[in-house]
């Protein structure tokens, strides 16, 4: 299991706002801050960290579980907070019989994704 992990980010505001507007659906909630630093706290214990860097920056896929009414709208969510559309919400057969998705880019190219499976 995972407790935390930090998303690298350059613009350290604006994907702070796209993180808490694209994961309240999934049921994270703002938590400890630091200047340049924020946390996003979910009920089971797990958090994900946006923390501003002036380095370099390399993009990652990073998945979060929801179910499918949660996928939905952190899509939207998503999308509405600056993010590109990288996979509309539905069905991804390919992955498994079961396994539904959607996938974000953030501001700063990150592929985020919610699914269940």
């Amino acid at each position: 299991m995972i407790d935390h992990l930090t998303i690298k980010v350059r613009d350290f505001e604006k994907e702070a706002a796209f993180y808490e507007a694209a994961l309240a659906p999934l049921g994270y909630a703002k938590g400890v801050e630091f200047p340049g630093a924020v946390q996003f706290a979910s009920s089971d214990g797990s958090s994900v960290w946006v923390s501003g860097t002036d380095g370099d920056v390399v993009p990652v896929h990073v998945a979060f579980v929801g179910d499918e009414d949660a996928i939905k709208a952190f899509h939207e969510a998503g999308l509405a907070a600056g993010g590109t559309d990288n996979g509309a919400p539905g069905p991804r057969p390919n992955y498994g019989p079961t396994y539904y998705a959607a996938f974000v880019h953030d501001p700063e190219g990150n592929n985020i994704e919610a699914c269940s499976h």
